[in-house]
């Protein structure tokens, strides 16, 4: 086996064990597994553990085509969806092309954050498998057209990223009506002009059958939204991370980012999917301000 084999066969993620613990869940998501070890103080949920493996993929330069062949392969698509895979596995090679002049933020390492938290949103909320699987193949190309800069109209990098992987996604066989609900998907994470018309769409659908095209739609389409930002709130030593190298992409005066303005994007966020309450992912992004608040200084 060469090197580059090798470096690939390191970064394949196995997250059975996790998605399993995580299925297991009750339907209330009370009473999150803890998982004894003898050497912490306390043991660390499984989410805990997620978030330690998945970042932990920053130090590996992880593939994202690797990343979504395992995770789509855990799934067990019919024969009659591999076009599912072979789409998303195409999509992960584009992004693994751009290995130089990558935003500081919104990059591979970023990218990567956001397929294994889609698909573990995606499996805890019940989402078809096939549907679970188009939101991992969303979710790596929902940055494809990312420069590092902010949308100046309204969808304007969303579309860009659209625009590089239908194509691509329609050469591997997928129907207009999957290469919609792509396209659906990436535009929803605009934060200004997206997230709030989902949000909104994702509770007004929730009374509709569970097969509901309308409703599935609005699943994924939130998850997707939610991912995106699901480590900015997992806890502040991710935070402290991400929040400094969103200020290098800015190109900002300062290292990182002031206390108010990473108060100020957490109070405008909010994670509403089943998924994310049962994970606890939105107690963590309320105690997160909490903390964060604690170091304001005090006023003059």
């Amino acid at each position: 086996m060469n090197e580059k084999d090798k470096m690939s066969m390191t970064c394949k993620i196995d997250l059975a064990q996790l998605t399993n613990s995580i299925k297991g869940f009750n339907q209330t998501g009370e009473g999150l597994p803890m998982l004894d070890d003898s050497s912490q103080e306390r043991p660390k949920s499984v989410v805990d553990l997620f978030g330690e493996e998945v970042h932990a993929l920053r130090g590996k330069n992880a593939r994202i085509s690797d990343l979504i062949v395992s995770l789509i392969e855990k799934l067990q698509l019919p024969e009659t969806h591999h076009h599912i895979l072979t789409g998303g596995k195409a999509i992960g090679e584009k992004v693994d092309e751009t290995t130089t002049d990558q935003p500081s933020y919104h990059n591979q390492h970023h990218i990567a954050e956001v397929v294994a938290s889609s698909y573990i949103l995606g499996k805890r909320e019940r989402l078809p498998n096939i549907r679970v699987a188009e939101l991992v193949v969303a979710a790596a190309a929902h940055d494809l057209g990312h420069t590092g800069g902010s949308n100046s109209k309204p969808y304007e990098l969303e579309t860009l990223s659209c625009e590089i992987a239908i194509p691509i996604l329609t050469a591997s066989g997928w129907t207009i009506e999957e290469v919609t609900r792509i396209w659906q998907m990436i535009v929803a994470t605009d934060f200004v002009n997206g997230v709030p018309s989902i949000r909104q769409t994702y509770i007004d659908t929730k009374s509709l059958p569970t097969d509901s095209e309308d409703r599935l739609l609005a699943i994924q389409c939130l998850l997707l939204t939610e991912a995106d930002i699901l480590f900015s709130c997992f806890n502040s030593e991710y935070n402290e991370e991400l929040s400094r190298l969103l200020s290098k992409e800015w190109n900002l005066p300062t290292a990182n980012l002031t206390i108010k303005q990473r108060i100020g994007f957490l109070k405008m966020v909010a994670f509403i999917s089943d998924a994310a309450k049962q994970l606890g992912i939105e107690e963590r992004r309320l105690s997160l301000v909490s903390d964060l608040e604690k170091q304001l200084p005090p006023e003059a």
